[in-house]
């Protein structure tokens, strides 16, 4: 028989194997998500000849997708293949694309219709993946180290974006430098795929653990809606995608068509902010675990409503701000992601977990998807628009992100009315991160003594006691 203590140790060991591994599958799939989407789908769909409607349409998909989270809510509970039903929709979603390369290489307005056909394929299918993943790696991860797991676990996948992004980019570059970004295209894609399907054989190896079956009916489906706290909750993330929704496809249409900006160089602006993020996820992991997801999500969704205004300052040739820019979303998004991904996992019961979290997706979803569209009508309707403000050209896209910055705003103070038994005030909070920049400051000033400027002699006072 084996001891209490050593079979305690035994299931701790393979718990952190198992973390271990899907952190590796969380860093590998992002290579595919990189390669598959943001600045580099944006700028593929532009080479088959997008409007900015189809731009906005392309980034509403994945929303629209995730209705279908709950009927594979309905499947993983009825058949219990929580794992199956996971594994085997990642590998349609994402081995799809290999059918993208060989179109490269043909003509005919009709690409653009299969790659939107592809997008809805791979989404579908990757959403009903999603609350079974979800669900997964919730039940894997011990309460108590979450926010720090996932801050560990962001870390890893920021940095795999950098690696993905800089390369893709200098890849497409190189293509379009001798005329044939197609190759470029399709050689992104294609690395993106053998990264997913590395990311899948991995997910396959972790254990499922036994999860209590619900026997889902209707009742349990619309239960996430009865739950007053559950029900707020939603509204104001429903809010919140609505307000990132309206502009958010055409940060990277701006960089390419306005802006001017080489895929190489918006490559390094996004590996700037995903470099900050890796510093910052543990950082805010621990914030999350001390002080709970709701103060941070709060502090984070107010400083990021302004970044859209930053967005009217740059023009072509004039693009330092963005680098300001990069640094400040980028951790401001890193905080928020890893409270946004832990808040509805902490507020949903663990036996019904996959349903409220698949409820969550679907409802915040639609409002991102609805909101998408409107701002592509927004962006084709206002696409006349031609003003000078200063040395700037104002184009339908600077009203988008105006448009985008109010509504953030507003959705950000919804943050303020969700309650938590015994949360801290978000002065606490903001002291507490005071003090510890503060603290960091001073660490790096006896460490570095040199970097700070020295005050000439005849201003300097006296020491007394060692003390300045």
């Amino acid at each position: 028989m084996i001891p209490p203590n050593k079979k305690l140790f035994n299931e701790e060991i393979d718990i952190r194997r198992w973390l271990i591994a899907m952190t590796w599958e969380g860093a590998l799939a992002t290579v595919f998500i990189t390669m598959t989407s943001g600045a580099f789908l944006t700028g593929l769909a532009l080479y088959l000849g997008a409007s900015d409607f189809i731009i906005g349409l392309m980034a509403a998909i994945p929303y629209l997708m995730q209705t279908f989270q709950i009927p594979a809510a309905f499947l993983i509970d009825r058949t219990g293949k929580r794992k199956e039903i996971t594994v085997w929709n990642s590998v349609v979603a994402r081995q799809l694309w290999w059918l993208i390369p060989p179109l490269m290489f043909l003509s005919g307005q009709w690409r653009l219709a299969a790659l939107i056909g592809i997008i809805l394929v791979s989404n579908l299918t990757i959403m009903i993946a999603t609350p079974g993943w979800m669900s997964w790696i919730a039940d894997l991860v011990p309460d108590k180290i979450r926010g720090r797991y996932f801050g560990y676990r962001s870390a890893a996948v920021a940095f795999s974006t950098i690696t993905a992004t800089i390369g893709g980019g200098l890849l497409l570059d190189h293509f379009h430098a001798i005329n044939k970004e197609n190759f470029g295209f399709a050689l992104i894609i294609a690395i993106g795929a053998l990264f997913a399907l590395a990311a899948v054989i991995l997910l396959n190896r972790v254990p499922d653990r036994t999860t209590r079956r619900v026997g889902l009916n209707w009742g349990h489906i619309i239960r996430p809606l009865k739950e007053p706290k559950f029900r707020h909750l939603m509204r104001i993330f429903i809010a919140w995608n609505l307000a990132i929704g309206v502009a958010a496809p055409f940060f990277a249409a701006h960089m390419l068509t306005n802006l001017k900006m080489s895929f190489t160089l918006i490559s390094l602006y996004s590996a700037l902010g995903a470099i900050v993020a890796i510093i910052l996820n543990r950082p805010w992991g621990r914030l999350i675990d001390k002080f709970g997801c709701k103060p941070i999500a709060t502090i984070c969704a107010l400083g990021i409503s302004i970044i859209p205004l930053i967005w009217w300052i740059p023009r072509e040739g004039h693009l330092g701000i963005l680098w300001f820019e990069a640094v400040y979303s980028g951790a401001l998004w890193a905080g928020l992601n890893l409270a946004a991904f832990n808040i509805p996992i902490a507020n949903s019961p663990r036996g019904e977990r996959t349903t409220y979290l698949a409820m969550f997706s679907v409802l915040s979803g639609l409002a991102f998807f609805a909101s998408s569209l409107i701002g592509g009508l927004l962006a084709e309707n206002w696409s006349h628009l031609h003003w000078h403000w200063g040395q700037q050209i104002v184009v339908n896209y600077h009203l988008l992100f105006a448009l985008s910055s109010l509504l953030r705003f507003l959705a950000a103070l919804l943050f303020f009315t969700f309650r938590v038994p015994k949360e801290p005030g978000l002065p606490v909070v903001l002291q507490f991160m005071g003090d510890s920049v503060l603290k960091w400051f001073s660490m790096a000033r006896d460490i570095f003594p040199h970097l700070l400027k020295s005050e000439p002699k005849s201003h300097r006072p006296e020491k007394n006691n060692g003390a300045y």
